[in-house]
């Protein structure tokens, strides 16, 4: 799939899709009104603040951020992987178009036939670039409508490796090959990088299983007991929507930063955690659901 420039009619397009996706569960949400406000129960913190307590409220709400974030994440995820296919090609292009300068062809028939061998998606980008040049325009325009329509460092810098050989004059193959070099240095730095922060990013999502499943284990083992063997006169526990309450919200902003912090230590970018965010919103609205519907009944005690 080709990359998707997030600008223009791309942008409008993701923005009105994130606000049907994320309407969707409000609009559930005020159809089943009347149902959820005979559900809802109100739990006092202090005096005069209350905390309203009702798994299909939370659901419904815990739902909206992640759809209406969906679009975006799915694009910025594909076009990550669109960036890694390109980057993992262009050692072997600027290698085969040295040999190909090497072996006397000028130098944009030598980048064609090095965007011919190594094919998609590195390859078809460069030709549409080099079929620009056959109307007149020079090698460094069209390689700058070609950063223009995707906008990332990777590509950026190759496209100025390419000019800085075509003014190299007889030393183009030269430049050529320590482009190809510094390619590969980057690349294997790129994957050794990756293999030693996978695990970091993984522990943004084993923390939020395991957050989940001790708030489970908390409300259902513990909390809803103790509460319902309560002596009147005595300080009661606190209800255990209360406890269902503050564990939602904080497996929530648990995952909508976990995410951030994952797509930073992955990426180097915070705009690359969107994805990791969505996931995880979703699975904690979808969690609790379950939780309140399949797993509190097995987790209970009878009594």
């Amino acid at each position: 799939m080709p990359y998707i420039p997030l600008r223009g009619r791309n942008l409008a397009a993701l923005a009105a899709l994130s606000a049907i996706l994320g309407s969707a569960p409000l609009a559930a949400l005020a159809a089943l009104w009347t149902r959820v406000a005979v559900e809802t129960s109100y739990v006092e913190l202090v005096r005069g603040l209350q905390l309203p307590w009702s798994i299909t409220l939370y659901a419904l709400l815990g739902l909206s951020p992640p759809l209406a974030l969906l679009p975006v994440a799915v694009v910025l995820w594909l076009n990550q992987r669109y960036v890694d296919a390109l980057n993992r090609q262009l050692p072997t292009f600027f290698k085969g178009a040295a040999d190909g300068v090497r072996a006397g062809m000028p130098l944009t028939r030598a980048l064609e036939v090095s965007a011919r061998a190594v094919g998609n998606p590195l390859g078809r980008e460069v030709l549409e670039a080099l079929a620009v040049t056959e109307l007149g325009l020079s090698l460094e325009e069209a390689f700058n409508r070609l950063v223009q329509k995707i906008p990332e460092p990777v590509l950026r810098r190759a496209a100025s490796l390419l000019v800085a050989a075509q003014r190299s004059g007889g030393r183009v193959a030269d430049v050529l090959d320590s482009a190809a070099e510094m390619y590969g240095m980057l690349r294997s730095y790129e994957e050794e990088r990756k293999a030693h922060m996978a695990p970091y990013v993984w522990v943004s999502y084993v923390a939020l299983a395991v957050f989940l499943l001790t708030a489970a284990i908390i409300t259902s083992v513990f909390v809803e007991p103790l509460h319902a063997v309560s002596i009147p006169g005595l300080l009661s526990p606190p209800p255990p929507q209360l406890f269902k309450a503050v564990f939602f919200l904080s497996a929530y902003i648990q995952a909508a930063v976990g995410g951030m912090v994952a797509g930073k230590i992955s990426r180097g970018t915070v705009k690359a955690g969107i994805p990791h965010s969505t996931i995880m919103m979703m699975a904690v609205a979808v969690y609790f659901t379950l939780q309140e519907l399949y797993l509190a009944p097995l987790l209970t005690p009878r009594l």
